[in-house]
């Protein structure tokens, strides 16, 4: 994580005046055979040096998704680190250091010996992400499961996440408060770094559910979309769609207390 972060940080190019609401997102393709020992590793040693910065305030908030049906080509895994502020996101390094430290410093000889050559496995590392949300709307204590990543490379940010927040936000704010929908979180973000035409996406929005089947039938019943907003919304974007939708299934996480939870 303290890689991730220093490298993002040093190419941060600000596009919007947003609310400082940072995280991250590390991106991985492990192969199948690797995969038990790579879930190991975090939950045995990494997730708790991000319980650690959680419990002391230096982060908002850690998971592991895995990607569900795509591309053999794509990244299967997908790290969150919520990092909240920029002085969180300056002094991360030194923060994740210092937690390492005391994690390691709870193991003895044996525990350690295990941990380190377990940890020799490749990181199968293939893109990082850093990203300030912009809007959320989401039902009480929303216990999701499967998110939609609906990414897009808007030909104008601003727009499409204005747009987005003007018309979209309280729309599904009340429609989840009606119970129209089975759907339990939604937000938008923007890429901060990278950034420019050599990328595929700039922005996007995210549904959460809590059952997969309710992804392709999360309407309960009969609702109108804010046309104004769909119209102003499809003029940023190419060929008036998503670049991409792929769906994510949650793994494992840390509660608020930085207790390890799993699905």
């Amino acid at each position: 994580m303290r890689n991730l972060i220093f490298a993002l940080l040093c190419c941060i190019c600000w596009q919007v005046d947003a609310q400082e609401q940072l995280f991250a997102y590390d991106y991985r393709s492990v192969p199948a055979e690797e995969m038990k020992t790579f879930m190991e590793n975090e939950a045995m040693y990494w997730s708790k040096i991000h319980g650690n910065l959680l419990k002391k305030g230096h982060i908002t908030g850690w998971s592991m998704c895995t990607r569900v049906n795509g591309l053999e080509s794509e990244p299967n895994v997908y790290f969150y680190y919520g990092i909240g502020s920029y002085e969180n996101l300056d002094k991360i390094g030194e923060h994740w250091q210092a937690a390492r430290d005391e994690v390691r410093g709870t193991m003895n000889k044996e525990q350690l010996a295990d941990i380190d050559q377990r940890i020799k496995q490749k990181k199968f590392r293939v893109g990082e992400v850093l990203l300030n949300r912009i809007s959320m709307a989401s039902t009480d204590n929303p216990q999701w499961k499967y998110l939609v990543h609906n990414y897009t490379n808007a030909t104008d940010v601003n727009a499409f996440l204005t747009a987005q927040d003007q018309y979209f936000k309280p729309h599904f704010e009340k429609h989840m408060k009606a119970g129209n929908t089975k759907q339990v979180l939604w937000l938008t973000a923007m890429v901060l770094s990278p950034q420019g035409y050599g990328y595929n996406w700039n922005s996007y929005t995210v549904d959460g559910f809590v059952k997969y089947r309710d992804i392709f039938n999360a309407w309960t019943s009969e609702v109108e979309w804010p046309q104004e907003g769909l119209e102003a919304v499809s003029k940023t974007m190419k060929n008036e769609q998503f670049y991409k939708r792929v769906i994510w299934q949650r793994r494992m996480w840390l509660d608020d207390q930085g207790k390890l939870m799993t699905n």
